[in-house]
């Protein structure tokens, strides 16, 4: 699951009410962190606990107990002054019980363990004494210190970038407490958490978010008895003389993803290498009348890459009064507002494109992804697949999926026609299914199999095409 700050607030009170004392959910945290850490390091690594006021310092001194009882060599800090919260006052006894002493630091440590605000962060704290602390610990990991942070790095907001000035302590790695949380996945604070590990603490999962994390499994299977017709039928609309490329990139996507019928309708010159490149794809005219002869005989059609036509509005529309799932891309983003209809529409915008469709910034769409995303989906009751750094699955009744973990060499030209062929395939053999389950999926395909190209070329020389042939080559 993915968080909010709200959220989190309302699983600890889920979890109070329901006869679970947040004292036992302190104590499942910080011991479990504690275990971690004992894994990565040993008995002769000075470690650094900073404790803030609250919860999260809570978890600091659990922490701090479980090491010093093992006989790690642990100095914990409190810079804000004694613990302002009654649950952690109990543990902040019962470590001193141990001999856990607050010091002033003193040298170089190998370990900082932050916990001084965790989801708590409040921007108007944001004073000396604790700018102080962000530089003493930029300091110590340029020394060669190892930082931990608990649940979220302490001065990086929860649930989006809006007003950061990137004064924060930044981790190697991040403890997040139950389920991650939304600025791990935002552009200017991700950088802040490191690597994340994500605790177990023993509480239900419910949210509107969630990291897709599913078994593609399904995805490679075959009826032993099918036919092409088994496998559903999809129209691809694109390409144009100037930009022919794209719409080949969507073809062989759509191809490798397993659908059993492509048609394609684009211009003369794109045909020519389409029926070089993918002779199993069926090409026809770029015309309203050839698609619509076509339309009856699909089971999804998308729209958009590579189109510069006056006329693209017109073919929105059309598609837009049938009964079949309908994915608008690139040039297809045309579109104020949206007919009422039961098939779904799905808009697959890069980040400047949802810029220019919501007359907002490009900054301020990276600052708030889920957000954003989810406001676009609901107020026009569309399935929004947002592509940055992650890929945003925001459903129409809130909520949704995030995809992360794809390569850094997807930042080129023709990743977007890749990722738009392979959705396009998946909804025309799924088109009765969960839909963003399935957009889900194929995305992380798309992220899974990027990957598994760098195994042998560097991310800056990927390209799209090697994408596309890596695909299949999951299912071995």
């Amino acid at each position: 699951m993915i968080y909010d700050a709200q959220e989190a607030r309302q699983i600890d009170e889920w979890a109070r009410t329901s006869g679970l004392p947040l004292e036992v959910l302190m104590e499942r945290a910080g011991t479990q962190i504690a275990t971690r850490i004992k894994e990565r390091h040993t008995k002769t690594d000075r470690i650094l606990i900073l404790c803030g006021t609250g919860n999260n310092g809570g978890d600091g001194y659990v922490i701090g107990r479980e090491l010093l009882r093992d006989g790690f060599d642990v100095t914990l800090y409190a810079p804000f002054g004694e613990s302002r919260s009654d649950i952690s006052t109990i543990h902040v006894r019962y470590a001193e019980a141990f001999g856990l002493l607050t010091e002033q630091p003193c040298g170089q440590y190998d370990v900082i363990l932050d916990a001084l605000y965790g989801t708590g962060f409040d921007p108007g704290r944001m004073n000396q004494a604790f700018i102080t602390q962000c530089e003493f610990v930029s300091e110590q990991k340029r020394q060669g210190a190892h930082v931990y942070a608990v649940d979220v790095p302490s001065g990086v907001p929860t649930d989006h970038a809006n007003g950061f000035k990137e004064i924060a302590i930044r981790s190697d790695m991040t403890f997040q407490l139950h389920a991650a949380k939304r600025s791990a996945f935002l552009l200017r604070t991700a950088p802040f958490y490191g690597t994340l590990e994500t605790i177990d603490i023993g509480l239900p999962t419910f949210g509107e978010w969630r990291l897709s994390t599913a078994d593609l499994t399904a995805l490679f299977e075959r009826e032993p008895y099918g036919h092409k017709g088994t496998y559903g039928t999809a129209l691809l609309i694109g390409g144009s003389d100037t930009m022919p490329g794209s719409i080949q990139l969507a073809t062989r996507a759509a191809l490798r993803t397993g659908v059993g019928k492509l048609q394609v309708s684009t211009t003369d010159l794109a045909k020519q290498g389409i029926i070089v490149q993918a002779p199993e794809a069926m090409v026809i005219d770029q015309t309203l009348l050839a698609i619509q002869d076509m339309l009856p005989s699909v089971s999804a059609v998308g729209i958009g890459p590579g189109l510069s036509q006056e006329s693209v509005e017109t073919w929105v529309d059309y598609l837009l009064e049938s009964d079949l799932p309908v994915i608008l891309d690139a040039g297809a983003l045309v579109k104020n507002s949206y007919p009422e209809r039961t098939a779904p529409i799905i808009v697959t915008p890069h980040i400047g494109e949802f810029a220019r469709m919501t007359n907002q910034s490009v900054a301020s769409i990276q600052d708030d992804l889920f957000g954003q995303a989810t406001d676009y989906a609901v107020l026009h009751q569309v399935t929004v697949v947002l592509k940055s750094h992650v890929i945003l699955i925001a459903k129409p009744d809130g909520g949704g999926f995030v995809v992360a973990g794809a390569s850094s060499g997807l930042a080129k030209g023709g990743s977007g026609d890749t990722l738009f062929g392979i959705l396009t395939s998946l909804l025309a053999q799924h088109p009765k299914g969960d839909i963003e389950e399935t957009l889900a999926r194929g995305a992380q395909w798309y992220a899974r199999a990027s990957k598994q190209v760098e195994r042998r070329l560097h991310p800056s020389s990927l390209l799209a095409t090697d994408v596309i042939e890596e695909l299949g080559r999951l299912g071995l």
